[in-house]
């Protein structure tokens, strides 16, 4: 083969990776109800999803050991087997363990519990989970988790709850409140590389929390902080979910994307948009694979789609969001 066929050989290959990278890759088939995905990647670079396959009695897992191309079969979640639930969140704390927050229901299946946000741990890429432990709450509050924790460099964990917004030490099980004392609600928190605090509430600090300054034209986190995310990747740029359109779900995903550590907010990428309605409320959550690539999950439940419903990841390379 001489070398302009060698070339036009590269060329096509290296355009047929690009499209499939930008191709939504089916992870699972949800029934119904709060699907609610949680995103992780571990440091060795397995992925694990988690997220609710019939409404609040079937929390299941999935892992990719490579980069999201494909997907092992879905199995119970060991925890909520037999028990009401509602989807949580999934994080990689600095050591390599993974982290799963998620709520036990107040309505009993074989057992009677009252409402909390459980965490359990795991050493082995989501194999197998310790047994969950509680977060410190009012049992006269109903409270609720559904985004990741930020890991302070103390290996003590800012928590981000419906009803209060906790630093938590794993050691000792106990909490004092976060920064200034304010309660952000049930938005993400994330700190960038120059150690700022963004919270969904849309303020920002540079002093550990202490005091909190508005931002300007903030994504719209805030109004249903349950469903949108935050990220924040290596290099410092901040992503926010947007959904645009009329109807349950709408009609589009997009990011808007930080690229001065939370500042101004002036960047977007539309990434999914299929050409009619989004059925479901999609709730994506993204995670940085690697230096390159990103990776989000999302779910949507149009039943007239190929395959029909579906739980969905998407790999997005990190140089699209490039701001133009």
């Amino acid at each position: 083969m001489n070398r302009l066929a060698v070339l036009s050989l590269f060329v096509s290959l290296t355009a047929l990776a690009g499209e499939n990278e930008l191709s939504p890759i089916r992870i699972a088939v949800p029934v119904n109800g709060h699907i609610h995905p949680a995103i992780c990647v571990g440091n060795t670079g397995v992925i694990v999803v988690m997220y609710g396959r019939v409404n609040h009695v079937d929390l299941r897992i999935s892992r990719s050991l490579d980069g999201g191309f494909t997907w092992s079969e879905p199995v119970p979640f060991v925890h909520t087997v037999n028990k009401t639930y509602y989807p949580g969140s999934l994080t990689t704390l600095s050591d390599g363990r993974l982290l799963h927050c998620w709520n036990r229901w107040d309505t009993p299946v074989t057992q009677n519990e009252p409402r909390s946000v459980l965490y359990s741990l795991s050493d082995d890429d989501g194999l197998a989970w310790s047994e969950p432990r509680p977060f410190p709450s009012d049992p006269a509050v109903k409270t609720v988790i559904r985004h990741p924790i930020t890991e302070l460099k103390s290996k003590q964990w800012i928590v981000s709850l419906w009803d209060r917004t906790i630093v938590f030490d794993p050691t000792s099980s106990k909490s004092t409140p976060f920064g200034d004392g304010r309660v952000h609600g049930l938005v993400p928190i994330v700190q960038t590389p120059q150690g700022t605090f963004v919270s969904g509430d849309g303020i920002r600090s540079t002093d550990n929390g202490r005091t909190w300054q508005a931002i300007e034209n903030f994504p719209d986190i805030k109004s249903q902080g349950w469903r949108h995310e935050m990220v924040c990747l290596k290099n410092g740029w901040l992503l926010a979910s947007e959904i645009l359109g009329p109807g349950f779900g709408g009609e589009s995903i997009r990011y808007r994307i930080s690229y001065d550590d939370g500042q101004t907010w002036n960047g977007l990428y539309e990434y999914y948009n299929p050409g009619r309605a989004i059925n479901g409320r999609a709730c994506p959550r993204t995670v940085q694979l690697d230096d390159e690539t990103i990776g989000v999950v999302f779910y949507d439940i149009d039943k007239d789609q190929e395959g029909g419903p579906g739980l969905f990841f998407l790999r997005i390379p990190i140089s699209n969001l490039t701001a133009q």
